[in-house]
């Protein structure tokens, strides 16, 4: 009686934990199983917040099911022989784009007006492509009759709402300031405003209504233009990673596992064992360790408290990918590198074993890779957190939105000061210069999906279990879940470890 009262207890916590609510007979089902801990975290994994019985009893009969089918099926036992194995991969990292062993910024005020003059040019010139812009310097507004139409090219240096509600800016270009207004009546621009943020850069077509007063009637981006996915002729699967947080108490290690015993093609069927071995590229974007002292009282979260020893477990895991899959990997705020972006590639002092393989290279935040001459955008994503605070209609658990909006802005740092500090390099690496076909970001801790203008945008999720400060927020992550996407026909599924192996097709 005292096991089951204890049992029941257990349960109640691990489901609070978890955001999970459980009626009665659901807590009286799921306490007589020794796996309850692994059906409650996959429940999470799926998003299914309220746990009704019925759900519950199917979950259970699949659950016994599996348990017993695979002694069943698995009859003989044939070598894995991988077809990514027995072909060149076709890769490139572009050296142009990478800041890893290349940062000259002194952070002096003269390098931030060179890196904003920098931004301002590059993104300009983009806007000025467009067929429906035909700007005229902000300084020729002046000498424009009174309510006649026209379009400028201008960074955001301020915003604010004024007395009766409207939305004000203060835009500038390399020669000139001026204010344009979104009059409050006009509830189209009104919602295109919100999306405006301090130092982006924008196109405004407008009514001139003083020397140096607009009234918007249309908003423009630099974006991305309207174009087919670039597909392959040949049927190849890139697959991605993040946030592994190795060190966390909260790292799902057995998952982690799974998945590079899922790379090696064991214990799966042959349908799987196919597909899993036309795997030739790997992209593991960011947060690879927990770190030492990211935020106060960390040592407490941790179960390997040194910084080289959390590589080296790290080096451990990543020693089992099979040498024909390339493998990209990229830093975040976790590891040891510098806060600031863009940040270089980690150091080989710290990764000395995956240092001295050909198929693995560290690459920096953000960086571009090529892959059978498609272009990848590889980003480990703090600046969408800064995008998400300040715009209502992004959310922390649809990342791939907030990929959206910096595509549209073509800017991966969207607005200086914020959380996520910046250092003022030469050379702006931030600036999305080129035209991505595929997009791979992590540090939200949830997976996503979604396709825009031909470019695939794809969140890793993480292999870490949710943290207090996620709980505070009501953030709830989706962990040990891996995306591979078809090169051929960009078709994408998601592998999901919490338990075992399960694949799903993602429609986005």
């Amino acid at each position: 009686m005292l096991k089951d009262i204890t049992r029941t207890q257990e349960v109640l916590t691990c489901a609070e934990n978890l955001g999970l609510i459980l009626s009665k007979e659901s807590i009286e089902l799921i306490s007589k199983e020794d796996n309850w801990k692994e059906i409650l975290e996959e429940f999470s994994a799926e998003g299914t917040f309220l746990i009704e019985p019925l759900a519950l009893e199917k979950k259970l009969a699949r659950t016994k099911l599996a348990q017993v089918v695979p002694e069943k099926v698995e009859v003989v036992k044939k070598s894995f022989v991988a077809l990514a194995s027995e072909r060149t991969p076709n890769f490139r990292v572009v050296e142009e784009y990478d800041v890893t062993g290349k940062s000259l910024s002194s952070g002096t005020v003269d390098d931030f007006l060179r890196l904003f003059r920098s931004k301002f040019e590059l993104l300009s010139s983009m806007l000025k492509q467009r067929h429906n812009l035909a700007p005229i310097p902000i300084k020729e507004l002046k000498t424009r009759p009174k309510n006649e139409s026209v379009d400028i090219i201008g960074i955001v240096n301020r915003k604010w709402v004024t007395k009766k509600g409207h939305i004000a800016y203060e835009v500038e270009d390399m020669e000139a300031k001026c204010i344009v207004l979104v009059m409050e009546r006009d509830k189209e621009i009104m919602k295109k405003a919100e999306r405006i943020l301090e130092d982006n850069v924008v196109g405004v077509k407008g009514a001139k209504v003083g020397d140096d007063f607009i009234i918007i009637k249309e908003v423009y981006w630099p974006d991305l233009p309207i174009r087919p996915a670039k597909l392959l002729d040949e049927e190849i699967y890139s697959c991605g990673i993040s946030d592994l947080h190795i060190g966390s108490k909260l790292c799902y290690e057995k998952q982690l596992q799974g998945f590079f015993d899922y790379l090696n093609g064991k214990n799966l069927s042959p349908k799987q064992q196919e597909r899993v071995g036309k795997i030739q590229y790997l992209f593991v974007n960011g947060d690879n360790v927990a770190g030492i002292g990211i935020y106060p009282g960390q040592l407490d979260d941790l179960v390997i408290k040194d910084i080289y020893a959390q590589y080296e477990r790290f080096e451990d895991f990543m020693l089992q990918v099979p040498d024909y899959i390339q493998v990209f990997i990229c830093p975040g705020q976790h590891d040891a590198v510098r806060r600031a972006e863009p940040q270089p590639g980690i150091d080989k002092e710290f990764v000395p074993r995956l240092s001295k393989l050909k198929n693995f290279h560290f690459i920096s935040s953000p960086s571009w890779v090529e892959t059978e001459g498609l272009k990848n955008l590889v980003y480990h994503g703090p600046s969408v957190h800064d995008l998400i605070s300040s715009v209502s209609f992004l959310d922390m658990s649809k990342p791939q939105d907030g990929m959206v909006e910096l595509l549209k802005k073509r800017d991966l740092m969207p607005k200086y000061g914020g959380k996520n500090p910046y250092v003022p390099e030469k050379k702006d690496y931030m600036v999305i210069k080129e035209e991505p076909d595929i997009v791979w970001f992590g540090d939200m801790h949830c997976n996503g999906y979604t396709t825009y203008r031909g470019t695939t945008i794809i969140n890793t999720g993480t292999w870490e279990g949710q943290t207090d400060f996620q709980k505070k927020l009501g953030h709830t992550p989706t962990p040990c879940a891996i995306p591979i996407i078809n090169l051929k026909n960009r078709n994408l599924i998601e592998v999901q470890f919490l338990r075992e192996a399960i694949e799903r097709e993602i429609n986005e």
